[in-house]
Parts: structure tokens; C-alpha cells; sequence
């Protein structure tokens, strides 16, 4: 009798289950979260994640890490450290998620280098559907001082490990 054998391969990320906007606009990211907060009906608010848990605890970490997404890399023969400002909207059970990100650091280092030309990246975590994400596009699109909305597929992105947080 014959073995036949089979290989599974199971090739897929469930880190980069988001959906991903760039956004070009020479607008400062408070600002640019004061428009959207305004013309898409969100509450964007400063930080990465709130300085209070889910049980109303105030959370003991750092609060650069609670304020900002940081990745550090090694520069030839030093460690840099870079800090993305962040703004965050999140339902209180958590079903939704956005978050905006600066594609450049307060050290001036470049989050996804590959597609520099976007200032910001609106990361939403969570299934959004296709008339919601196309409203979404829809309304940041009518904000004048943003000149570029795209959705990006974050799985084509060389960098895309430094989008998970």
C-alpha cells in the first residue's frame, strides 16, 4: 500500500487584520483629528491607549508608552528610538477601533518609508463594512485641507511590522 502524504500550508497573518487609509494633508495631526471628529462624527482623543483599564484601574505603565507608538532600531552602531504621536477612537466594549498615526516621528524617522508621501495612516481595527469604509472615505475626502485619501492593503507593505501595536 502506498502513503501518501499531504503538507497544509497556511499562510496568512491575523496580527494585520485591519483596514488601513492613508492620508496626505498639511494640516497638524490635532487639527486633522479636530476636522475628522468633526465631518465624520468620531472622537478622536490624544494617546495610544487610555491611562485607565477596563476595571477603572489607572494602568502602571510608562505614559510615553500609553502617548505614543514607539519603535526602536539599531542604526548601524546605535540605537535610535522613535515616538509616531497617536489618536485613538474606541467604543467602551471595544467593537471598533481607530486609531491615527504620524508616519513621521517626533524624531523625524519615517514609520512606513515605502509610501512616505502619506503624512497620516487611519488604522481601523475590527471589521468595518464596505458602505461604512466608503462613507469614511467619503467624508475625510471633504475636508479641505486633506489633499489624498487612499485605502492601502497593509499585508503589500515592506514595513508593515511596524504597524502592529
Amino acid at each position: 500500500m502506498n502513503k501518501v502524504t499531504f503538507k497544509l500550508d497556511l499562510d496568512f497573518d491575523l496580527e494585520l487584520d485591519f483596514t488601513l487609509i492613508g492620508i496626505s494633508s498639511s494640516l497638524r495631526d490635532y487639527r486633522l483629528c479636530h476636522f475628522i471628529n468633526k465631518h465624520a462624527g468620531l472622537k478622536f482623543q490624544f494617546g495610544k491607549e487610555s491611562p485607565i483599564d477596563h476595571n477603572g484601574n489607572i494602568k502602571s505603565k510608562p505614559q510615553e508608552d500609553l502617548d505614543y507608538h514607539i519603535i526602536t532600531e539599531k542604526n548601524k552602531s546605535k540605537i535610535v528610538t522613535h515616538h509616531f504621536p497617536m489618536y485613538r477612537y474606541c467604543c467602551e466594549n471595544f467593537d471598533y477601533e481607530y486609531y491615527i498615526i504620524n508616519n513621521k516621528s517626533l524624531e523625524n524617522g519615517v514609520l512606513i518609508p515605502e509610501i512616505a508621501n502619506f503624512d497620516y495612516f487611519m488604522l481601523i481595527k475590527h471589521y468595518i463594512d464596505f458602505e461604512d469604509l466608503n462613507r469614511l472615505i467619503d467624508n475625510l475626502k471633504s475636508i479641505n485641507d486633506i489633499m489624498l485619501v487612499k485605502e492601502i492593503e497593509p499585508t503589500s507593505l515592506k514595513s508593515k511590522e511596524n504597524l502592529i501595536f
